[in-house]
């Protein structure tokens, strides 16, 4: 009989996590079952339109998953990484011909991603059921859901990727440490004059990290930007209610006049920055993933980047348990992808924890060691160039079945990303 699993969840990391499987073992049965329904409009406005980063991890990781060809076509390359600190000295330019890449990333529209992880799942054979209500998961001999209808699906191995907020890691019994860091994430798209030359922007303003991504635009003379701007709730609350052309005004005085003057700016959004993290990942027969296992802050752009990573290590878990003749669900199999990925995400969670906190206005007596460190890396490049490749993944292999690159995301600040809770 062949092996089967259900994921709950269908937005980038459910989808990634499908693939994987059906990676590892092209016979199983792979199902993913979303409460939405799948999106209709594939062109939306540019404007109104959230983005991630890919690290180079991410696009070794979906170049296995048949996803990268199509995909990183369609997004704008990251070529030079510029961090600064907003009326302070220190600064530096990290830059991919340092390293020998043609690039450090690729920026890509949220939709796209989505929409090209559909495409190749619904031509290996995955089965995307949407919109699908999940109403419980069932623990008994077989894991198995219930869904909205009364009727039930069982499987050899569930995945919960439902988001940080979710019910069904609750159901499972496993609790979730959170920290709150007392801020908000500000995302929109944004347009300024000039030609795209592919340099993404941290700076760190007097209301905190505000990063700028590089974008595809159609338009010549127009730079397209994702903007994520990590502020205090009160601002937040503030700015979101403005017009586009006080919000303009204060991103122009904020950010500067490196890019030209700001023209145009789409449909905003915010979430609070709250770090969650499952005190566990795995019950017999589930496995909790994406940001039902660690929502990130995203000031170091990880989250995304991360959970492929994990994506990863599952496709190499579930290979190993087919040849060994273990049920895919099992506490053994499971264990050792809770081994396979405890460091990787350690590692990154206290990246980015420690990031957020350094880079906190709450924090202003670090301005000065914080200009240092910027001035030091500018000063000596052979520790940017670490610093640059820690964070964007080039030269660390990741696992027997992966031969290109892979990350650590420490040090990754520069790689900040307006993700969507998955």
């Amino acid at each position: 009989m062949k092996p089967s699993v259900l994921v709950v969840g269908g937005g980038m990391v459910g989808l990634a996590f499908g693939l994987a499987v059906k990676h590892a073992l092209p016979e199983a049965a792979v199902r993913i079952l979303e409460a939405r329904a799948l999106p209709t409009d594939t062109n939306p406005n540019p404007l109104d339109t959230r983005a991630s980063a890919l690290n180079l991890a991410s696009a070794a990781i979906l170049r296995r998953f048949g996803v990268a060809e199509r995909l990183l076509p369609m997004g704008a390359p990251i070529r030079r990484i510029h961090v600064s600190n907003q009326h302070r000295f220190g600064s530096t330019l990290m830059s991919a011909e340092e390293l020998g890449e043609p690039c450090l990333g690729w920026v890509v529209d949220n939709h796209l991603i989505g929409r090209a992880l559909q495409l190749v799942a619904d031509k290996q054979g995955v089965v995307v059921q949407a919109p699908c209500d999940v109403v419980r998961l069932i623990r008994g001999q077989s894991p198995a859901v219930e869904l909205g209808d009364g009727s039930q699906l069982s499987a050899d191995l569930v995945i919960v990727a439902d988001g940080a907020h979710s019910s069904f890691r609750e159901q499972l019994g496993i609790g979730a440490d959170q920290r709150d860091v007392q801020q908000v994430a500000l995302v929109a798209n944004c347009l300024f004059e000039g030609a795209q030359q592919g340099t993404a922007f941290e700076r760190f303003t007097r209301h905190g990290p505000l990063a700028l991504l590089p974008l595809p635009h159609a338009i010549p003379g127009q730079q397209r930007f994702n903007l994520v701007w990590s502020m205090a709730p009160d601002q937040a609350d503030q700015y979101s209610q403005v017009d586009n052309g006080e919000l303009m005004s204060a991103l122009q005085q904020a950010f500067g006049w490196r890019l030209g003057a700001v023209i145009d700016m789409g449909l905003r959004s915010r979430w609070p920055l709250i770090r969650v993290r499952a005190q566990e990942q795995i019950r017999q027969g589930y496995l909790v993933a994406g940001n039902a296992a660690h929502g990130l802050h995203p000031v170091a752009g990880q989250g995304l980047n991360l959970s492929l990573r994990d994506s990863w290590a599952l496709a190499e878990t579930v290979a190993t348990a087919a040849a060994r003749g273990e049920a895919l669900g099992s506490i053994t199999a499971l264990r050792r992808y809770e081994q396979a990925v405890a460091a990787d995400q350690e590692r990154t969670v206290a990246a980015t924890d420690t990031l957020a906190t350094l880079f906190s206005p709450a924090f202003w007596g670090l301005n000065t060691p914080r200009d240092l460190a910027l001035a030091g890396l500018d000063l000596v490049p052979p520790l940017r160039r670490w610093v640059a490749r820690r964070g964007t993944a080039a030269g660390r292999p990741m696992g027997r079945l992966l031969t290109t690159t892979a990350t650590t995301a420490t040090a990754a600040a520069t790689m900040a990303s307006a993700e969507a809770p998955s």
